[in-house]
């Protein structure tokens, strides 16, 4: 294993509330013998309690220098072309497009900070990645604006919204206009008579 290695591991809370709802399970099944309707949200319930079991059972993400790893799977950064999120908080449920076209899903059920923790290592070390159609620069620039002054700037250099011909144009129209004071072409007189 790589040194500096950072795992992250399903919360507790998934296996938790899973007992809890299998609990409210086998309470619908003994009411089911007096109320045969008590089946159905006993049924509800262990389908839930399912879930929440298959999310507790997630295995732990290793995020480390060069890759990262889903249990045993590991995907290298360089392989890593899209992240997508969906709108779920926790679980976080990401969908990765890697080389070749290869499709992954992540599920990560875990604590708020922790979810957002590894989202930003995600995002951090995936530089040949887009996220949710924004570019890794663009993405850490539009961070980095709206960020604390002094807060981890991460970017040397600012975005071009020019190229640098177009800059060298917008360079000499304003020395024109500094010097001349307008920018059209038409003498004064002319412009005042096609003005009448």
């Amino acid at each position: 294993m790589e040194p500096g290695v950072e795992i992250f591991v399903p919360s507790r809370v998934y296996a938790r509330a899973g007992w809890a709802t299998l609990a409210g399970s086998l309470l619908c099944v003994l009411g089911a013998f007096r109320e045969p309707f008590a089946l159905i949200p006993g049924l509800a319930f262990s389908a839930t309690a399912a879930a929440l079991f298959w999310l507790a059972s997630r295995p732990p993400i290793r995020i480390g220098e060069t890759q990262f790893n889903i249990g045993e799977r590991a995907i290298a950064w360089r392989e890593v072309r899209e992240i997508n999120r969906s709108r779920f908080v926790s679980p976080l449920v990401l969908r990765l497009r890697l080389t070749n076209s290869r499709q992954k899903v992540l599920i990560y059920p875990g604590e708020p900070e922790n979810v957002q923790r590894l989202l930003t290592e995600l995002r951090r070390n995936s530089q040949l990645a887009t996220f949710d159609g924004v570019t890794y620069r663009d993405y850490w620039t539009w961070c980095t604006l709206n960020s604390p002054e002094g807060h981890n700037p991460l970017l040397a250099q600012p975005v071009r919204m020019f190229s640098a011909e177009d800059e060298a144009e917008v360079e000499r129209l304003y020395q024109k206009l500094k010097t001349v004071g307008r920018l059209d072409t038409r003498s004064p007189e002319n412009s005042s008579a096609s003005d009448e």
